[in-house]
C-alpha cells in the first residue's frame, strides 16, 4: 500500500510538470519499480504471497517426517531388545523362548542380526580396572620367589627352610635336609601330574613355597607332557611358565561338551499340530597323563557324573 500511494504522488507531481505521454511511461516505470521491490522484500513470494504461511503449512510435513524417523529407531530399539533377549534364552538352553523373540525381533527389523552389538560400555572400565590390576598383582608374585630367597639368605646359615611355629615334642618336618623335602614334593606330583596339590603345599610357607618352584621339579612335569621336544626353553623365562603358557591337554578336569538341539516329532491324528522334541545330552572326556582317555556319552549332568570320573576304575 505504501509502494502504492508512492507510485500515487510520483504520478501527481510528472502530471503537474511533463506531458500525458512522458507521465504515463515515468508511471508505469514507477510500478515496475514499486513491483520489484515488493516482491524481493522478505517473506514475499513472486507471486505476491507472504511465505509466512507457506511456511507454518510445510510445518507438519516436517514434523511427520520426524515423527517416522523416531518410530524407526524406536522399532529397531525394540527388536534389539527382543534379539538379545533371545541369543540369552538361547544360551539358557530355552529354545522355545529363543525363537519366540527372534521371531518377534525380525518381524519388527528383518536385518536385525547385523544392528546388534554384543560390546556393553558399561562394564568396560571396570574390565580394564581390573586388568590393570591383575597384571600389577601378577609383577608382585613374580617378585616374591626373589623377594622370599632373599629373606632366607640374609638370615642365620643354621635356620632351615622351614620352622615350626609352636613348640612341639615330635620330630618336624624342619629337621629333614632338602634334599629328602625336594623328594616329598616330587612325590606330591607323582606320575599324575597333581600339580594342584604341589600349589596348595606351596602355601604352607616361605620355604615350601621356594621348593615348589624349583626348576627341576617343572622340568620333569614339561618332558613328561611334550617329551624330548621340549628341551629348549626359549621363548619362555622358566619350565613352570612353559607349563603355564604353552598350549596342552589338561589332565587335572573334565571336558564337557553339551550337544542340544531340535527334532520334529510326529504330526497328530488330527493334523492340528506337529510336535516338537528337545533332545539334549553330554560328551565327558578324560585325559590322564598316560595316555589314557575317558569318553562317556550320556544325558545325565555334570554333577551327577564328573565325580564318578575322578580315577579310571569307574562302573561307567
Amino acid at each position: 500500500a505504501e509502494a502504492e500511494e508512492d507510485c500515487h504522488s510520483d504520478l501527481v507531481r510528472t502530471d503537474d510538470n511533463e506531458g500525458p505521454g512522458e507521465a504515463n511511461l515515468q508511471a508505469e516505470l514507477q510500478m515496475f519499480r514499486a513491483q520489484w521491490m515488493f516482491e524481493l522484500a522478505p517473506g514475499v513470494s513472486s507471486s505476491g504471497l507472504e511465505t509466512l504461511p507457506c511456511k507454518s503449512s510445510r510445518g507438519p510435513g516436517v514434523k511427520s517426517v520426524d515423527t517416522k524417523g523416531k518410530q524407526e529407531l524406536a522399532k529397531e530399539e525394540k527388536a534389539k531388545e527382543l534379539f538379545l533377549k533371545a541369543v540369552e534364552q538361547e544360551q539358557n538352553g530355552a529354545l522355545y523362548e529363543a525363537i519366540k523373540f527372534y521371531r518377534l525381533a525380525m518381524q519388527l527389523v528383518p536385518d536385525i542380526e547385523f544392528k546388534i552389538t554384543y560390546t556393553r560400555s558399561p562394564d568396560g572400565e571396570g574390565v580394564g580396572k581390573r586388568c590393570v590390576e591383575d597384571s600389577e598383582e601378577d609383577g608382585k608374585m613374580a617378585d616374591l620367589l626373589t623377594d622370599f630367597q632373599q629373606q632366607l639368605t640374609l638370615q642365620d646359615s643354621s635356620v632351615k627352610l622351614c620352622q615350626p611355629e609352636l613348640d612341639v615334642s615330635q620330630t618336624h618336618i624342619s629337621v629333614l635336609p632338602l634334599e629328602v623335602l625336594m623328594y616329598i614334593f616330587r612325590w606330591v606330583v607323582s606320575s599324575d601330574l597333581d600339580l594342584r596339590s604341589l600349589e596348595q603345599l606351596s602355601l604352607v610357607c616361605r620355604g615350601f613355597y621356594i621348593c615348589a618352584r624349583d626348576p627341576e621339579i617343572w622340568h620333569q612335569v614339561c618332558l613328561k607332557i611334550w617329551g624330548r621336544s621340549c628341551n629348549k626353553l626359549v621363548p619362555y623365562t622358566s619350565w613352570r611358565e612353559m607349563f603355564l603358557e604353552r598350549p596342552r591337554v589338561r589332565f587335572d578336569g573334565v571336558y564337557i561338551s553339551k550337544t542340544t538341539y531340535i527334532r520334529q516329532g510326529e504330526q497328530s491324528l488330527d493334523g492340528f499340530y506337529r510336535a516338537w522334541h528337545q533332545v539334549e545330552y553330554y560328551r565327558y572326556l578324560r585325559f590322564f597323563p598316560d595316555g589314557q582317555v575317558m569318553m562317556l556319552t550320556t544325558p545325565e549332568d555334570p554333577q551327577s557324573i564328573v565325580p564318578r570320573l575322578r580315577t579310571k576304575n569307574t562302573r561307567l
